[in-house]
């Protein structure tokens, strides 16, 4: 995983007719989205703004999605759609223990360890503590938290075993999303002498996860 941030993600172009047209036009629009809450935050992310990014007209915004809360839905579906596809597709490698957590990193990282991660925190942080957030946005948001959690509880399984308990496995995901995220933040907001971690400090993290006698209990 590199250390430089990318601001967007390559999608395959879709031009078959209106439908496809459609398509392009909201998948221009949620890319456009993503790009402005990386770039100016969550609260200057307007739909004006968005759409402006898009080179699209309001009305257009308006007509893919409607409302501001709808489009900024329709950028965690995209993205919790990108981290199921490839979470649910994917399988812990390695003989030895400290293999097999680098490969579970290796995978949870091409979504935690990227800086649409924290796009993603951004939006849900907003609407949950919202008050005018619909309480469909809120459900919603909560369904694709479990579906996540439920991928990634096999993939844990695969590293530790399925004999694991529950608060090993949570304390193993939780360090290792924490350390993915750290990472980001301080590539986000550097601070002098403290940089986002190397590759050297993520082997070092890593090994003493799957040290010898070390058990993921809090």
């Amino acid at each position: 995983m590199s250390d430089t941030p990318s601001a967007t993600r390559k999608r395959p172009r879709r031009r078959r007719g209106n439908g496809g047209a459609e398509a392009d036009g909201r998948a221009q629009i949620i890319e456009a989205g993503i790009a402005s809450i990386l770039e100016v935050g969550f609260y200057r992310s307007s739909t004006n703004e968005i759409a402006r990014r898009a080179n699209v007209s309001w009305g257009a915004l308006q007509y893919h999605f409607g409302t501001r809360e709808a489009l900024l839905l329709a950028i965690v579906r995209d993205l919790d759609r990108s981290f199921l596809e490839d979470i649910n597709a994917a399988h812990v490698e390695g003989e030895t223990r400290e293999e097999r957590i680098a490969s579970l990193y290796e995978i949870l990282g091409r979504f935690y360890d990227t800086p649409t991660f924290l796009v993603r925190v951004q939006i849900i942080l907003n609407l949950r503590h919202d008050p005018e957030t619909s309480a469909e946005v809120s459900a919603e948001v909560t369904q694709h938290a479990a579906r996540a959690e439920a991928s990634t509880r096999r993939l844990l399984a695969e590293a530790i075993g399925p004999d694991a308990s529950q608060s090993e496995y949570d304390a193993l995901f939780h360090a290792l999303r924490g350390f993915a995220l750290s990472r980001q933040l301080s590539l986000a907001v550097p601070v002098k002498r403290s940089g986002a971690a190397s590759r050297d400090a993520l082997q070092v993290f890593l090994r003493q996860l799957a040290s010898d006698g070390t058990r993921f209990e809090p």
